[in-house]
């Protein structure tokens, strides 16, 4: 059961704040809701108190995400269909089932594919619905604001080719990087950039 002041995430719509239980006569019959304030410029979500097993989860403990961030971007990218009705659908699945590392591998594939060549609206389209899904956990978890969460993910993002050096023992950067992102962060910290050494 979910109160008031609880960090959630909803499978879809991402990371918020619950700020309030109202009830509300939208048909016939009257239904209690919880009411998220969403991570974001001032945008509001409710959901009916008796499907929120369903579609909201607690925001994840920094050190999960972290050790999820860590982990799936130092893995090689998988290889994303090339048809174009079966890569949406496939990424669109991963979206819509609310797991972070899930959320994280779309990042990672279309971040690479990205590098390959020019992708499409669509693929555009869904890669930054996994940048925001990720940013606004990661903002509620870290106890930051969204933009210093979107630029500590970015910088994570943009040295992913590191942690997968790491991984073949070859960079040296991965020090750095557990030192700022996976360190002693606690929640208010307002560090947001990755300083390369």
């Amino acid at each position: 059961m979910f109160s008031v002041g609880d960090e959630v995430v909803h499978r879809v719509h991402g990371a918020g704040t619950i700020t309030e239980k109202k009830e509300m006569q939208i048909t016939e019959t009257s239904n209690r809701y919880l009411v998220i304030e969403m991570v974001g410029p001032h945008s509001t979500l409710m959901v009916p108190i008796d499907e929120a097993e369903q579609c909201l989860r607690p925001v994840s403990k920094m050190t999960t995400l972290r050790r999820l961030l860590m982990d799936k971007l130092a893995r090689q990218p998988s290889e994303l269909p090339k048809d174009y009705k079966e890569r949406t659908e496939q990424i669109g699945n991963k979206l819509k089932s609310g797991e972070t590392k899930k959320w994280i591998e779309v990042v990672r594939d279309l971040t690479h594919l990205r590098e390959q060549r020019t992708l499409c609206q669509t693929d555009r389209r869904r890669l930054n619905q996994a940048m925001h899904l990720l940013v606004g956990e990661l903002a509620l978890a870290q106890g930051i604001d969204q933009k210093k969460a979107e630029i500590l993910l970015m910088s994570i993002v943009e040295r992913r080719h590191e942690l997968q050096d790491q991984q073949a023992g070859t960079s040296g950067w991965l020090q750095t990087l557990r030192q700022r992102v996976t360190g002693p962060f606690t929640k208010g910290e307002t560090q947001a950039t990755v300083d390369p050494s």
